[in-house]
């Protein structure tokens, strides 16, 4: 069964699921080069279906997904288009219609992206002008001409989900498993595409992280905790628990969690930037102390607002600049990204990493007991949305939280729901089985998922360089030996092979190397990549040698997820000021990039390399052969790697 996943919101993709594998997925920002790109263009859906070798008619389903609020629009709305449907294609089981009729249903369709960039009073917010930018299109279009279908976020009703329930009430409950829930959020739709009609399903978001990591992990049974930036925490719309059972994913209930926005709007005020502050955050937050944490503050939204007369966001921001002027700090700093380690920022930052661990582990406890409640106790837990990128908190859960094993998925962000939705439609509305190979152990999924490029192409973007460069075709082999020679005189190397990486982290198909030995790599290549400073970055480890080299990480750890303590002062570049790393362990399912780690340990004893991603300052990374050659042309690189090929400036 062939099945298109479609995903509308922000860090849109197109993805082709063929017979429950991945077998295209194109990231939009990889091409438009926009960062965290929203809405569709047809250009990506034509892009996978040609990954894919199919065509629109060779489809059997679409699954189609969107952000929180955030309508279905596309750049070609007569060759693309969503239309809901009263019923079902397949006739199988859909809980909102059986229950409200279809007009019901579709009155619950909306959304209020187009209002965040068009209404002036929205557009100044803090949402508002960060939507701004990942869609830069409608800087030159009229909201009339703009063709938006409407997005459903609202699903099967539930009553006691309206009131909420607090985390200790949630873990005191049993876990309600339902196949009218399971049923309960999607709807059926009509999707026209280049002429051809298929059948297929509207989900919920939430629904789509969980089916990215539940049948992504290769369990056969598992626990599944969703969370994202959403802001309210209010109802299933930033999150929820679920419980996968066989193909079966049952929702639970929503956890009513808000940690998500409030590390983003956190990050925002500390001057991090409008878009992609959690990540700068997380790093800052090793360079303090976490002296305004506080207990009050712990809970999902149910419990907050009985504490607090305001959102959790304000209160907690106030808290912590109240704390700091009682205790004597310098406020001055505050906010300024110039000054972003200065105490009041980084102990700000400390305070609200802790609080995200605290409150997140809780969370995690609540499902495990509220399993356990009711006689479904699991051992496995998959933890998705955007919140999983969170390193420091994903070791401590593992470490210690109530779940033996926990999976993480490479593109955990919006960036792998169009994935996630192919996949719930396929296996939890349709009901096809899952593979022979699920079961308690799991698996790790390749995260490279994107297209390679062919040789023709690479040969172009070289021949296009022209007399810019010198270029030397090596092949594989001798490629990584020459890459591992140059990262041992310490040249700073840009390294290109293969398919791209899935999600946010370069795992060694779109990366830049250096020496973690020289404690001045640090610096060098922040300077080479025009970040800040102080931000860090991750050490790349053979797997096999992980073990001698960090401690205190569930192993193998090859996505970047996970947070280790470095047991070793030899590789200072990759080893934060807490002493700590994210590392990624490699084997050969690597490639090129396993070839040149242990080259580089076989030169110099050590099994580990700076790795970080191959882009520019509030770039996506790089998905192109030109788009590597312009990038390293403009930049500090010393050597560029191009699928065998060693490229040095001329």
């Amino acid at each position: 069964m062939i099945i298109l996943g479609l995903h509308y919101g922000h860090d849109a993709a197109a993805a082709v699921v063929r017979d429950g594998e991945v077998a295209a997925y194109v990231l939009r920002e990889r091409h438009t080069r926009v960062k965290h790109a929203a809405t569709l263009d047809l250009a990506t859906v034509r892009r996978a279906l040609a990954v894919a070798g199919i065509t629109a008619a060779e489809l059997d389903a679409v699954a189609v997904c969107s952000t929180q609020g955030v309508e279905l629009i596309v750049d070609d709305p007569a060759a693309l288009a969503v239309e809901y449907t009263a019923e079902d294609p397949f006739g199988r089981p859909c809980t909102v219609l059986e229950e409200e009729g279809a007009e019901a249903a579709l009155r619950r369709g909306g959304g209020g992206f187009l209002d965040l960039l068009y209404d002036p009073a929205l557009s100044a917010t803090w949402l508002g002008r960060s939507y701004a930018k990942l869609f830069p299109e409608h800087a030159g279009t009229a909201r009339a001409d703009l063709r938006a279908t409407p997005w459903v976020d609202d699903f099967a009703s539930t009553a006691d989900w309206a009131e909420g329930r607090g985390l200790a009430a949630l873990a005191a409950a049993p876990a309600d498993v339902q196949d009218r829930l399971r049923y309960g959020f999607h709807l059926p739709v009509r999707v026209t595409l280049d002429g051809s009609t298929v059948p297929g399903y509207a989900l919920h978001h939430h629904l789509a992280h969980a089916a990215s990591g539940y049948y992504q992990s290769g369990f056969d049974q598992a626990a599944v905790l969703t969370h994202d930036g959403y802001a309210e925490g209010e109802g299933c719309h930033s999150g929820m628990f679920y419980l996968g059972r066989g193909q079966a994913l049952y929702p639970l209930t929503p956890h009513h969690l808000g940690l998500g926005g409030l590390y983003d709007r956190v990050g925002a005020a500390l001057g991090l930037g409008l878009v992609g502050p959690a990540g700068k955050l997380m790093g800052l937050s090793a360079y303090g102390r976490p002296r305004f944490y506080s207990s009050r503050f712990l809970g999902n939204h149910t419990d907050l607002s009985g504490r607090l007369a305001t959102d959790a966001t304000s209160a907690w921001l106030r808290h912590c600049r109240r704390e700091a002027e009682r205790m004597g700090y310098d406020l001055a700093p505050y906010g300024d990204p110039a000054r972003a380690t200065a105490p009041i920022n980084a102990d700000i930052a400390a305070s609200t990493q802790k609080l995200f661990e605290e409150v997140r582990i809780e969370a995690v406890r609540a499902l495990h007991a509220s399993l356990g409640a009711a006689g479904l106790t699991q051992d496995r837990l998959c933890l998705s949305g955007g919140t999983a990128l969170n390193c420091p908190s994903n070791s401590q859960i593992a470490q210690e939280g109530p779940f033996p094993r926990v999976f993480v998925e490479p593109a955990c962000d919006d960036s792998g729901i169009a994935i996630g939705a192919a996949l719930a439609v396929l296996h939890s509305v349709l009901d096809r089985p899952l593979p022979p190979s699920a079961g308690p152990a799991g698996t790790l999924p390749s995260p490279y998922l994107g297209a390679a490029p062919t040789p023709e192409a690479v040969d172009r973007a070289v021949a296009a360089a022209g007399d810019r460069i010198s270029a030397e075709r090596l092949g594989p082999r001798r490629a990584a030996e020459r890459a591992a020679e140059d990262l041992a005189a310490d040249a700073v190397v840009a390294w290109f092979a293969g398919g791209s990486e899935a999600g946010p982290r370069a795992l060694g198909h779109r990366s830049i190397m250096a020496d973690p030995r020289r404690a001045e790599n640090w610096p060098r290549v922040n300077r080479i990549k025009d970040r800040e400073a102080w931000r860090p970055f991750a050490p790349a480890v053979l797997a096999e040698h992980a073990a001698e080299w960090f401690r205190e990480v569930p192993l193998p750890s090859p996505y970047m997820l996970f947070n280790a303590k470095v047991r070793r002062g030899d590789i200072p570049a990759v080893t934060h000021v807490d002493g700590t790393a994210r590392i990624q362990t490699v084997d050969e399912s690597a490639g090129g990039y396993h070839a040149v780690i242990s080259a580089f340990h076989r030169l110099t004893g050590v099994p580990v390399v700076m790795n970080t991603s191959l882009n520019g300052p509030g770039e996506p990374i790089v998905e192109q052969p030109e788009q590597a050659l312009e990038l390293f042309l403009k930049t500090g690189l010393d050597v560029l790697y191009l699928d065998g090929i060693r490229i040095t400036r001329a």
